[in-house]
């Protein structure tokens, strides 16, 4: 199986390249996703769909799928995270990509932005920001006592929370999802919270960045706006009719024009 080795701690990082002499693309999932999920959602499919365009390599956070899984705070500092998506370019002789982050991806988006720029050739994120993560919005709390439940119910109590939302989810999804280690989630959620900004000098960036988020998005809205009215020539999209869970399945068609605009306009 395919790992690159992260220079810093050693954790293995585990990556699928779909190969071809496409534009490279790194595609970063959501939170519990493994590539097997990610390859599923909606922006993953449409681009797969031109594969002859686009070389798309996914990348397994640390503490999902079969990347390594730490279960200390400090093992998922962002600095961290981005230097497991370094070890994954360097692996593939990959000088420079673009990145589409998803979520808990979307927040590692905004740190290889910030700490290694000069390996990106843009960024897309959807649902998240670059802020301290508050506390008291509702998903952010949801799941953070779904995984205080975790220790003593193990990792169905949060996906039991994201059903409570969006419904049951499909056995081959949930299967998926139960297989995911509490303690490392934990660890991850814990370190995102108390890590503070990804950035605090938006306003000097000059990284191209498209921004998506749901309307109803409730926890990363405003933020996400912000950061696109800081970050130089950044663009933003509002996704209606949905909210931060629903992007999982919503269409993409608002915001697939601009997305391939970054991609070829950056290229």
């Amino acid at each position: 199986m395919p790992h690159a080795t992260n220079a810093l701690d050693g954790t293995r990082v585990y990556f699928e390249d779909d190969g071809g002499e496409g534009v490279p693309v790194g595609i970063l999932g959501g939170f519990l996703d493994p590539i097997e999920l990610v390859r599923r959602s909606p922006i993953a499919s449409a681009l797969q769909q031109l594969a002859g365009e686009f070389r798309l390599v996914f990348i397994d956070h640390r503490g999902h799928g079969q990347s390594g899984k730490p279960r200390e705070e400090k093992a998922y500092a962002m600095r961290l995270r981005v230097t497991d998506v370094v070890a994954v370019l360097d692996e593939l002789g990959i000088e420079r990509a673009h990145f589409i982050g998803l979520s808990w991806g979307g927040r590692l988006a905004f740190g290889i932005g910030e700490h290694v720029s000069e390996r990106v050739l843009s960024l897309v994120v959807v649902g998240q920001q670059p802020y301290a993560m508050g506390p008291d919005g509702p998903l952010v709390r949801a799941v953070g006592d779904a995984l205080e439940a975790s220790r003593e119910q193990g990792i169905e109590a949060l996906v039991q929370a994201f059903e409570a939302v969006v419904g049951r989810y499909s056995d081959p999804v949930r299967a998926a999802y139960l297989a995911c280690d509490a303690a490392a989630m934990r660890a991850a959620f814990g370190a995102a919270m108390s890590e503070g900004a990804v950035s605090g000098r938006l306003s000097e960036w000059r990284v191209p960045c498209l921004i998506c988020v749901a309307a109803d998005d409730v926890d990363f809205f405003e933020q996400a706006k912000r950061a696109a009215g800081e970050i130089p020539g950044a663009a933003f999209i509002s996704i209606d009719g949905t909210d931060h869970l629903g992007m999982d399945t919503a269409s993409i068609d608002p915001a697939w024009a601009a997305i391939l605009r970054t991609l070829r306009g950056s290229s």
